[in-house]
């Protein structure tokens, strides 16, 4: 497969090992830790932890079997091409979409949080109008030199980790020693003492898988960032082997801390964040003010990656003739400038949405988007057992092979299968299987109408693509 590297050379790969390292990480720390985290413990109380351990065991596997094929064939278009060469064209292009499809959801329900938050300091600005000069701000840094950009994400990555850092910090501190609450040591009480560890049952956790899942979403970005890597070689094994134990630390220490310090029920204000509320109920409010600051910060920093991930991978779709030729247009900076439009135009839907409903869009979009990424992740395992079974019989030495080959990819399968059947046994998030049907229906139909008829008329591309 190396053979094919390079299909999408006209990127330039300027991208650092430092970019990779905290790219793939700053991009999936958003809101989803920081705002969402409200709904998904008003639904499941403290059992939201197990849903996050979960969570990161699927995430560690996905990960682990995606670098093991991204370290030997780094390209922009990552699954989506893998998809292309080993399932055939039509599993390549559904891939690619249901991907962008993942962001494009993401990405507004991003904006939708921004006009919330703003909402901190101004209760009665409108909602969508943050989000549309943020979706405009982070348009421009992506038309950009790849190398800006990352210098760009890179500063807003460190800022993010900073936070937790210094938000686990201070939790730890109430835990353990009583400092912020007049003296009293809080301990770990509170995780069972208000209606116990499971107050709703495990149905409580099964209604969050989704939200959790989205949570951790968006990781599988480093894959696509091979594509502009100044040393895929080097960085790559790097990224993959620390970002997963990073993500899950990060998201599993801070929501363990924000459980124990204060009692879950006391942390439901609607529009508000759980990690502002502790600040406010220990009586700092210019550290809350702060926190509200940097949670916006990292609402933008994952807005700006989303959007460099979907023109990417639409990017990459078009210069397999799978979108319109028009998106494989790049500006004097190498980067897809057509693409990168036509993503942002359709993130732009989410101000319309929250205009229109701002209470509600930030968990219906959110619910949206966990089916885009369920599939991409099956998706993902499916290709590892695939490529591993024929990197085997061509006698090749993989780089970087995937430990517990085939257990670890079934399990990983069988684990997203089962999250797949708590998101539609959830009535709140049933509504991301329908828009994630719907959605791959149309890709479905503008296959065969559009795409199908090419490879028809041209039998020995369809024999090299599958």
């Amino acid at each position: 497969m190396k053979a094919d590297q390079n299909n999408h050379s006209k990127l330039d790969r300027s991208l650092k090992d430092r970019h990779i390292q905290f790219l793939a990480l700053g991009g999936v720390i958003g809101v989803g830790l920081f705002y969402g985290a409200s709904e998904a413990v008003r639904l499941a109380g403290p059992g939201i932890i197990i849903a996050y351990i979960i969570a990161g065991v699927i995430v560690a596997i996905v990960m682990r079997s995606l670098g093991e094929m991204t370290v030997e064939k780094p390209i922009a278009g990552s699954f989506s091409s893998y998809a292309h060469d080993l399932l055939g064209p039509r599993m390549g292009f559904i891939t690619g979409g249901m991907w962008w499809f993942f962001w494009v959801a993401t990405v507004m329900s991003e904006l939708a949080a921004i006009g919330k938050l703003i909402q901190f300091w101004y209760p009665n600005f409108p909602a969508w109008i943050p989000g549309l000069v943020a979706l405009g701000l982070f348009t421009l840094c992506n038309l950009l030199v790849v190398r800006v950009f990352g210098e760009i994400e890179f500063v807003f990555a460190i800022l993010k980790v900073m936070t937790i850092i210094g938000f686990m910090i201070f939790g730890a501190l109430m835990i353990l020693t009583g400092v912020f609450n007049d003296g009293k040591v809080v301990g770990l009480t509170n995780l069972w003492a208000h209606g116990g560890f499971l107050p709703f049952g495990w149905v409580g956790v099964i209604s969050v898988i989704s939200l959790v899942i989205q949570g951790y979403s968006g990781i599988e970005t480093l894959a696509v960032e091979a594509g502009e890597s100044q040393d895929p070689a080097k960085s790559l094994p790097k990224a993959f082997r620390t970002v997963t134990f990073r993500i899950s630390f990060f998201y599993i220490g801070s929501i363990l801390i924000m459980l124990a310090a204060y009692p879950w029920s006391e942390l439901l204000n609607a529009g508000e964040s759980p990690y502002i509320l502790i600040f406010m109920k220990a009586g700092i409010p210019l550290v809350a003010t702060i926190m509200n600051l940097l949670i916006i910060f990292s609402a933008l920093s994952s807005c700006n990656t989303g959007v460099y991930g979907a023109s990417r991978i639409l990017y990459s779709m078009a210069e397999d003739k799978n979108m319109p030729a028009p998106l494989t247009k790049i500006n004097r900076n190498k980067i897809p400038y057509m693409a990168t439009y036509a993503t942002a135009g359709a993130m732009s839907i989410g101000t319309i949405i929250t205009y229109l409903s701002p209470d509600y869009v930030y968990i219906w979009i959110t619910s949206a988007s966990a089916f885009a990424s369920l599939f991409t992740w099956i998706v993902i395992l499916i290709l590892e057992i695939l490529f591993r079974s024929k990197m085997e019989k061509s006698g090749v030495k993989l780089q970087y092979p995937m430990p517990l080959w085939p257990v670890l990819p079934i399990l990983g399968i069988i684990m997203l299968v089962g999250a797949f059947a708590a998101i539609v046994y959830s009535p709140l998030t049933r509504v991301s299987v329908f828009s994630g049907i719907g959605w791959l229906v149309i890709l479905l139909v503008y296959y065969q109408i559009k795409i199908a008829p090419r490879y028809n008329d041209e039998p020995n591309e369809m024999q090299q693509g599958a």
